[in-house]
């Protein structure tokens, strides 16, 4: 089995650590320590490599020690048989740097290709309880993982939608544009919406698997993919959506076609989770979702990517603990937190964070 390995980290000024090199075990990673010590700060540096974005701020500063004036990050990876040294840095005053094997790189989407994790975190709950838009742009995200075509054409799309959309909130009167720009998101919206619906019907299959386990089969979860434009539908037949929108896009200024606007919803034993679940159901159907995230991940690249928990275990019963330790165990690497001592076997390297420092307990 194949797998994504972080050997070693090197975390300088960033957050709250002044300074640690770390290496790691290729099981389970186990961070201890009593809560604001730095745990969520470690596995945010982490997932920071894959990508250099933070689910927790937009904001390069807020990422850097406060007595610091820029933080730097470097990660020997093993892929495969290869080694890969990944750096990323950010400095106060907006300038980044992002290497690989000590070479330069412009796109952070390349770090995706050595290095992937898959990240769960508390706040991930507004996967089922909040609007769309965070619900896009994790499809985004993880779609752009595993896809070039799909990280290439949401790209693309964006950059079109952004252009549209300001040509429509202005008094300028340029037909020949917009529909330039019309035409340019019509041809890339029905194949971004098929490759959407297709990850979601794969990842609703898998995370259906997952969470039938932890529920001990009392629940059962599917993802439903909501489109406002049909998936692959032909580029004139979206045109003339557009057609029949344009008084109303006139009367919003925005542009109301296309995967924008599109959804997708939890639904647990034929309900919709955001409205009817519980937390503690809430938690368990994200938590398969991040599983069938890592199978999926798989599928595609052939490797398991890292798995990140951030307090997973806080609102999880014994039984679900179990289920997900023995899912874990000898598969994935995997880093997690917990203010309380875990149970997780023999196979494990336990670290004590304490006020921004970190301890290895042998």
């Amino acid at each position: 089995m194949s797998n994504l390995l972080l050997n070693t980290i090197k975390i300088k000024g960033w957050r709250n650590y002044a300074g640690e090199n770390l290496n790691f075990g290729p099981g389970i990673n186990l961070l201890l320590g009593n809560n604001g010590q730095g745990k969520t700060n470690l596995l945010e540096a982490i997932y920071f490599l894959s990508g250099g974005q933070s689910p927790r701020t937009n904001k390069l500063e807020e990422l850097i020690k406060f007595d610091e004036n820029y933080f730097y990050i470097r990660g020997e990876v093993a892929v495969g048989q290869e080694l890969k040294v990944l750096e990323m840095g950010g400095a106060r005053d907006g300038r980044r740097m992002h290497k690989i094997q000590g070479v330069a790189v412009h796109r952070l989407s390349d770090f995706s290709d050595y290095f992937c994790a898959v990240f769960f975190l508390p706040e991930d709950l507004n996967l089922v309880k909040s609007g769309p838009a965070i619900r896009r742009r994790f499809l985004d995200q993880e779609l752009s993982k595993i896809n070039n075509k799909y990280r290439n054409s949401i790209e693309k799309y964006k950059k079109f939608l952004q252009q549209r959309n300001a040509l429509l909130k202005s008094n300028i009167e340029d037909k020949i544009l917009m529909q330039v720009l019309t035409n340019k998101i019509a041809e890339l919206a029905g194949p971004i919406s098929k490759l959407r619906e297709d990850y979601i019907e794969k990842l609703s299959l898998l995370a259906r698997l997952r969470h039938r386990k932890i529920s001990g089969g009392r629940e059962e979860l599917s993802l439903a993919y909501k489109h406002s434009v049909p998936p692959g539908a032909a580029v004139e037949d979206i045109l003339a959506m557009f057609d029949d929108a344009k008084e109303a896009e006139r009367k919003y200024r925005t542009t109301i076609i296309g995967p924008h606007r599109d959804d997708f919803a939890f639904i647990v034993n034929g309900m919709e989770l955001r409205t009817f679940g519980s937390q503690g159901q809430q938690r368990t159907a994200v938590l398969s979702l991040k599983l069938a995230e890592l199978e999926l991940i798989k599928a595609e690249t052939g490797e398991y990517p890292l798995l990140l928990l951030d307090d997973v275990f806080s609102e999880l019963d014994e039984q679900r603990r179990e289920m997900l330790l023995h899912y874990l165990s000898g598969r994935i690497q995997t880093f997690i937190s917990s203010s309380e001592p875990v149970d997780a076997g023999n196979e494990v390297r336990t670290f004590w964070i304490e006020a921004g420092t970190i301890k290895e307990r042998v």
